[in-house]
């Protein structure tokens, strides 16, 4: 394997290697130390920071980089940053097969501006493990806290033997019917029930 500079591919110039050559077209990055001998005024340059390296390892351009809310020091321009909301785990809940949308859970206190739970046919379970088909960041919250059912055109609900409990319109309930509307509220974690 080469190790030298492939005009074919867009990447980082390694200081250790030889400049580029300065009569390819392809997009280069270089970093801000670098000052080409003759600069070609038609071809795209990104003089990029340099990257923090830790020690012992090297700079890898396709890593992906997770960072909190606050970005903060840490912060590298050429690596993807996944900001990751107060309240909300990354990954999305896969869409179930044969499974049809019959209702919502709409939360204020999660985030202002409002985050949404799509519930299914069948059961939806709700709580802190990232297993449970709704995932809480709720310190209040049980690793399988609740399940929502949807059978025959009804929504039940079932508290899992939580720590805490589950209120529902601020009365603290084991299990029971919900209807449009109905606030369902885990540790601190607020969440109206919505059908379609």
């Amino acid at each position: 394997m080469s190790s030298g500079f492939d005009p074919q591919k867009t990447q980082p110039l390694n200081p250790e290697q030889s400049p580029p050559d300065p009569n390819s077209q392809r997009t280069q990055f270089i970093p801000p130390n670098y000052s080409p001998p003759n600069p070609d005024l038609n071809r795209t340059q990104h003089y990029a920071p340099h990257p923090p390296i830790s020690e012992g390892q090297g700079f890898d351009p396709k890593r992906t980089q997770v960072v909190g809310t606050g970005g903060g020091a840490n912060f590298d321009p050429l690596r993807t940053q996944i900001y990751q909301g107060p309240g909300v785990t990354p990954q999305m809940r896969p869409v179930p097969q044969n499974r049809k949308i019959v209702g919502w859970l709409i939360s204020f206190t999660i985030h202002p501006n409002g985050v949404d739970f799509r519930l299914y046919e069948g059961r939806n379970t709700i709580g802190s493990d990232p297993k449970c088909d709704i995932t809480l960041n709720d310190p209040g919250a049980s690793g399988h806290h609740m399940t929502i059912l949807y059978r025959a055109g009804q929504f039940l609900f079932r508290d899992e033997l939580s720590t805490n409990g589950t209120f529902i319109n601020g009365e603290m309930l084991n299990e029971g019917k919900l209807n449009d509307g109905d606030i369902i509220r885990i540790g601190k974690t607020e969440l109206r029930f919505r059908t379609v």
